[in-house]
């Protein structure tokens, strides 16, 4: 269980990292306004198929470490 909350950790991490560089981007473009915003939302949100593909991919692995860890120590 341990290693599935690092992983968990280690994305909720990297989100807050992207939200963080989002926010700087955002922050220094000139003219930028809320419309802007949402184009760039709504062209993330039509193109988030392979970042959900990785992401389902990641929790997979996850999943057969924690199994495989799990199995170890019920032979151990």
């Amino acid at each position: 269980m341990d290693l599935v909350c690092y992983h968990r950790q280690e994305l909720e991490r990297q989100l807050k990292q992207i939200q963080i560089e989002w926010n700087e981007k955002v922050n220094h473009f000139s003219g930028y306004n809320l419309k802007a915003e949402q184009l760039l939302k709504d062209y993330i949100t039509q193109n988030l198929y392979e970042f959900q593909k990785e992401i389902e991919h990641k929790i997979k692995l996850v999943t057969y470490d924690y199994q495989i860890e799990a199995i170890k120590q019920e032979f151990n």
